[in-house]
């Protein structure tokens, strides 16, 4: 059996030391990518982010990364991590209208206004509710606090898949998964341990 290898993609945004982090503690090999070269070596790949949706897709698109990811997921495992699961989708109207991978059906808005009590950006643990446990959630128990931080979010998605919600200002899309992709709006590797048996579900359960 090959040993797993996961790929953190890395395309010159965001911050992904504390996924990095939590790799090591959960002792998986892993390693930094920057360009889509011999993907074949990897048995998942990571797309953590935050910052700006545009900047992001822009130097996704610029490396030949959306093509790579697209080819990748037809036959191997990929979490995407709050900008890496928005990433997945089919636009966001951040900055401008800019096209994601368009791996799942749906659009990236910003949170309508709230009350002093819900305020933009989303920060914090919030609770996360799922409908359908799939092997992602093995022992995590409904309803358990992730943690978030987030201006923007996915309202409404395509049928055929499965997904939790959580809710701030308005129910949103926290969790969806759709064969071998899953995205994640909260932050596993900083959600304590059920964030880490998240990953390790992930990891193990997907191949």
């Amino acid at each position: 059996m090959k040993a797993k290898l996961v790929g953190v993609i890395s395309a010159n945004y965001g911050n992904i030391s504390s996924v990095i982090n939590a790799l090591r503690f959960l002792k998986t090999n892993h390693e930094v990518i920057d360009k889509p070269i011999k993907l074949d070596r990897y048995t998942h790949l990571i797309l953590p982010g935050v910052g700006s949706f545009s900047k992001a897709a822009n130097n996704l698109k610029k490396k030949g990364w959306f093509e790579a990811i697209k080819k990748f997921t037809k036959h191997k495992p990929l979490l995407g991590i709050c900008l890496g699961m928005q990433l997945l989708f089919t636009k966001s109207s951040e900055d401008k209208i800019t096209n994601g991978l368009n791996l799942l059906s749906g659009d990236c808005k910003k949170f309508e206004s709230g009350s002093k009590k819900t305020l933009t950006p989303h920060m914090g643990f919030n609770i996360v509710h799922y409908d359908q446990k799939t092997k992602i959630w093995n022992g995590i128990p409904n309803n358990t606090p992730f943690y978030f931080v987030h201006s923007y979010r996915i309202k409404k998605i395509q049928k055929n898949v499965n997904f939790s919600y959580t809710k701030h200002i308005e129910k949103f899309i926290s969790y969806v998964e759709k064969n071998k992709i899953i995205g994640v709006q909260f932050h596993p590797e900083k959600s304590h341990k059920f964030g880490l048996r998240f990953i390790k579900n992930f990891l193990s359960e997907y191949k």
